[in-house]
């Protein structure tokens, strides 16, 4: 706990502390067994104003005051969101009852005179009406919760135990999220630590939950206005997603996982053991019978899956624990975004879903994406990463000539990088080894996520051989050697000159049409020949 000249607050170690977490994932069986001290409730019955309100009931304090903040942005979303702007009718009041005296400190943060020892109870009111993956929402027809948009947590506190209980508009029955149900208590949850809190969004309704298993636990598909459509069909193929992308690391850090699946808005955001998307359409359509829209569906679904690994528990050591007053910066997201790119192609070809020909397609226009705009002679894929918090919310007419996109040059290194080490290896190692090596040694064994340094020293290590030239291209805005690396897979990138003024360059992945057989074999291991098994079943 910090201290304050004027925030000399101590809380009962034994309510709030009553386990040791294991940094941002705060890993620990007691919790439910445990008072976690902290304990909001969140009121719906203002729907129809778009008004959340919420109380935080927080025992043990002592002190003179307490310094209770708000998050100004969520995990996973990489802006600067100012969630106060939301907030109105706050008020704190003390263990007799009697009104505490506050002060704003900053934008995010009020210093609270405690008054008598023991609770300090916190009201407040959040407006949501906002369709944002990062932005909470309510009406008459459902609630969406960005927890990091809702709720306020004392400081030094983040590393405390909560529970939330929800009272949902008349009419509604139904709560999804990844948070842990509390038993004999209905509608309430717990939460590890904030950084949990946190990372657990929350969908209430009258949504319809399908429920599949893979290797006996639970998926939950949450889906608002689901329209019409096979649901053992859509199980059976999200259940395939599923496998084939655990099958990639080999194990399931997770008891339970739910898709929260939503219509009116853009946009994905992974979670802890969730994810929270949108299809766009009033209607949640998430099963289209289109190919091209089936495919786009399931790579998006694959993709932010696949962050369950890459980032939530592979993680750059920027990336938590979190502050949640500023920015976090990192110069890997090119590996935690573009390498998840990658990554949704590979997961969406072995589970059957995609030809070799189609992921081909797909790797070539993330390339496309970046090789053809001034942007790629200007910012690396590291600054790119860098400076997301100020230029990947805030386009503009001139932003493709200073800046690119991680996530596809990203994609590109990623490719690249899997070639080197299949080839390097005699296809014997993969990148595939190198994401199980880095959840095995700094999630699994050290709990904690990688520096730069020990990202490239991991890779070197399966390649068994420098890969400098790699990450010079990742830092630099040096053209990548496609065709030398692409050749390791008997492949080839082809330019298309643009035909119409104004028009971009096209680059595109080609198979050569004579192999050796080293070529053929990392070709045909990387690009597993299938037949589109769509609704063919």
């Amino acid at each position: 706990m910090n201290n304050h000249s004027r925030s000399a607050v101590s809380v009962n170690p034994y309510r709030l502390l009553a386990l040791v977490v294991n940094l941002a994932l705060c890993v620990s069986t007691a919790l439910a067994q445990e008072d976690p001290g902290i304990r909001y409730k969140v009121s719906m019955e203002d729907a129809v104003n778009h008004n959340f309100r919420v109380t935080m009931t927080l025992e043990g304090v002592t002190g003179d005051s307490i310094l209770i903040k708000m998050p100004v942005w969520t995990p996973g979303y990489y802006w600067i969101q100012n969630y106060p702007k939301n907030l109105s009718r706050l008020e704190f009041r003390d263990a007799a009852g009697e009104t505490c005296a506050f002060r704003k400190r900053s934008k995010n943060a009020w210093q609270v005179a405690t008054g008598s020892t023991g609770s300090l109870t916190a009201s407040w009111v959040v407006y949501g009406n906002s369709h944002s993956v990062a932005d909470p929402f309510i009406d008459t027809t459902h609630a969406f919760i960005v927890p990091a948009a809702l709720f306020l947590y004392p400081e030094g506190g983040l590393r405390f135990p909560s529970e939330v209980s929800f009272d949902l508009y008349p009419g509604w029955t139904t709560i999804s999220t990844g948070l842990e149900p509390v038993p004999g208590k209905e509608r309430t949850y717990s939460a590890l630590c904030y950084d949990v809190l946190f990372d657990c969004p929350v969908l209430a309704g009258n949504q319809e939950v399908m429920t599949f298993n893979v290797k006996s636990v639970p998926h939950h598909i949450a889906v608002l206005n689901p329209g019409n459509y096979d649901r053992e069909a859509l199980k059976r193929d999200y259940s395939k997603v599923v496998e084939s992308a655990i099958s990639i690391i080999g194990e399931m850090p997770y008891n339970h996982y739910t898709f929260l699946i939503m219509g009116k808005g853009m946009g994905g955001l992974e979670h802890l053991n969730s994810m929270a998307v949108f299809t766009g359409r009033e209607e949640g359509n998430i099963y289209p019978s289109e190919r091209r829209s089936f495919n786009g569906w399931m790579n998006f679904i694959a993709h932010e899956f696949f962050h369950l690994y890459n980032i939530k528990t592979i993680r750059p050591i920027a990336l938590g624990p979190f502050d949640y007053d500023r920015e976090n910066y990192t110069n890997m997201l090119w590996v935690s975004e573009g390498f998840t790119v990658y990554y949704e192609n590979i997961i969406m070809n072995r589970a059957g879903f995609i030809t070799p020909e189609e992921m081909l397609e797909s790797l070539s226009r993330s390339i496309t994406a970046y090789e053809s705009i001034p942007g790629s002679r200007v910012q690396s894929a590291t600054l790119s990463s860098f400076d997301t918090w100020i230029n990947f919310f805030s386009r503009s007419e001139n932003s493709q000539n200073i800046t690119i996109s991680y996530y596809d040059k990203g994609c590109g290194l990623g490719l690249l990088l899997d070639l080197k080490i299949r080839h390097s290896t005699g296809n014997r190692k993969s990148l595939d080894d190198v994401m199980r090596a880095l959840y095995h040694e700094y999630h699994k064994d050290l709990g904690r996520g990688f520096t730069d340094e020990e990202f490239r020293a991991a890779c070197e290590k399966v390649a068994g051989t420098d890969l400098g030239e790699i990450f010079g291209w990742a830092s630099s805005t040096v053209r990548p050697d496609y065709d030398r690396y692409l050749d390791y897979a008997g492949l080839r990138l082809s330019e298309e000159t643009p035909s119409a003024l104004g028009s971009k360059e096209r680059y595109v992945i080609v198979k050569k049409e004579k192999m050796t057989s080293e070529q053929e074999v990392i070709f045909n291991d990387l690009f597993r020949a299938v037949e589109w098994i769509y609704k063919s079943e």
